[in-house]
C-alpha cells in the first residue's frame, strides 16, 4: 500500500511538473527510461537520434530562450519517452522515433481535439497542441501564444489539440 502510493504521487508530481494529467490504471504506467513496446526503445535526444538537436537549434535561431533538460517523461500513450525542452520558460514535450513512418503511425493515434489518444483520455492541465516533423512529436500544453507561434513558424500547423 505504501509503495502504491508513493508511486501515485510521484506520478502527480511529475504531471504537475511536465504540465499533464493522465489519469487512468496505474498498471499503464511505466517508469521512466523503460521501453513501452518492442521496436521503438530509445530516448527522445539521445546520442543516436539528433532531430531533438536540429529543433533546439533551429528555434535559437528564430530568437527563442531554448533550453535542453535532462527531464524526461513518459506518456502511456506514445511508444517512446520524451524528453522536457524549456522555450521561454515553458515546457514542451518532445517524442523522437527512429523514422517518419513510425511518429506519422503515433500521430494517427491522437484525436483531432488532442482529448483521445488511442484508448487513453488525458486529463490535460490547459490545452493540448500536438505538432510533429519527420521523427519528432511536440506537445505543448498551455496558451502561450508566442509559444504557439514559435513551434508553428518551425514545426507547421499543429495536426491535433486546441
Amino acid at each position: 500500500m505504501k509503495r502504491s502510493f508513493c508511486v501515485y504521487w510521484a506520478v502527480v508530481s511529475l504531471s504537475l511538473l511536465t504540465g499533464t494529467l493522465c489519469l487512468g490504471p496505474l498498471a499503464e504506467a511505466r517508469p521512466i527510461g523503460l521501453p513501452a513496446n518492442k521496436g521503438e526503445s530509445h530516448v527522445a535526444g539521445s546520442k543516436f537520434y539528433k532531430d531533438y538537436t536540429r529543433l533546439i537549434v533551429k528555434l535559437r535561431a528564430q530568437g527563442a530562450s531554448v533550453k535542453s533538460t535532462k527531464e524526461r517523461v513518459r506518456q502511456p500513450f506514445f511508444l517512446v519517452s520524451g524528453r522536457i525542452m524549456k522555450i521561454n520558460n515553458q515546457a514542451i514535450q518532445v517524442f523522437e522515433y527512429s523514422n517518419p513512418a513510425n511518429t506519422e503511425n503515433q500521430a494517427k493515434l491522437v484525436g483531432k481535439d488532442g482529448k483521445t489518444i488511442g484508448n487513453t483520455k488525458p486529463t490535460w492541465m490547459s490545452t493540448p497542441h500536438f505538432f510533429k516533423s519527420q521523427k519528432l512529436i511536440v506537445l505543448y500544453v498551455g496558451d502561450d501564444q508566442t509559444i504557439l507561434r514559435i513551434l508553428q513558424t518551425e514545426l507547421g500547423n499543429q495536426f491535433a489539440g486546441g
